[in-house]
């Protein structure tokens, strides 16, 4: 009876041991420096830089644009360089904002030729392909990185290996289709961490927020850049 209870007090002092190593593991590896590792080194999409003193502001542009002016009058009044993530179809679709926005300066990336398409990897890949050889043509930039939203992570990840693209998420969505432009700021003040990618679309609110985001920034010592300026 003694050597049972003793047995039952050392499987119990075991399980603390390991639940204690497996708290301690998640802890150490779910800081944000080790997840960008982690990300790297297996292949895995970067939702965050290493850069000190600087956020990415990532545009995805595939559907209510009518806002890319005012946000490209804003960027130029403030010297400030972005990354705009297009489609393949939306750049066909657009091809002299496509040119104002390399003309500028601004980083170009690719969301593939049509969003809604997912599934297999050779489906993904191919439209990436095409979205890659739509937007070099039309505006002569050279595209690194895919930002693939909503579609498979592993399938993209897989599909931006095959092409040498790198494969970037976000930290942040600031779901500029949401509400007004003091609550696009709100969100992005709310844990600004140096190295992040704060995804935006250009909607109207996403114009009418960029000005106070890019003082409000600039007041914690923080400058907007392009997505690869944080890498």
């Amino acid at each position: 009876m003694k050597k049972r209870r003793i047995g039952k007090i050392a499987d119990l002092l075991v399980n603390a041991l390991l639940i204690a190593l497996i708290a301690a593991l998640y802890i150490v590896t779910s800081g944000p420096e080790v997840q960008t590792a982690m990300a790297e080194a297996y292949g895995s999409p970067v939702y965050r830089g290493r850069a000190e003193g600087k956020i990415a502001l990532q545009f995805a542009v595939n559907w209510n644009a009518q806002a890319m002016g005012d946000i490209l009058d804003t960027l130029k009044a403030n010297s400030a360089r972005v990354t705009f993530a297009v489609s393949g179809r939306w750049a066909e679709e657009n091809p002299d904002m496509l040119k104002r926005i390399c003309d500028e300066g601004h980083e170009l990336a690719t969301m593939g030729y049509d969003t809604s398409l997912d599934g297999r990897l050779s489906w993904v890949t191919e439209d990436v392909r095409r979205s890659l050889e739509a937007i070099e043509t039309l505006s002569g930039a050279t595209v690194k990185l895919y930002y693939s939203g909503i579609r498979s992570l592993a399938v993209s990840s897989a599909a931006a290996e095959a092409l040498s693209l790198t494969h970037v998420l976000c930290t942040a969505d600031l779901l500029c289709a949401r509400g007004t432009a003091e609550d696009i700021i709100a969100r992005a003040l709310q844990n600004p961490i140096d190295g992040s990618i704060l995804l935006m679309q250009p909607t109207a609110a996403a114009a009418e927020a960029l000005q106070g985001l890019i003082a409000a920034l600039q007041e914690k010592g923080i400058r907007v850049a392009a997505t690869a300026d944080v890498l």
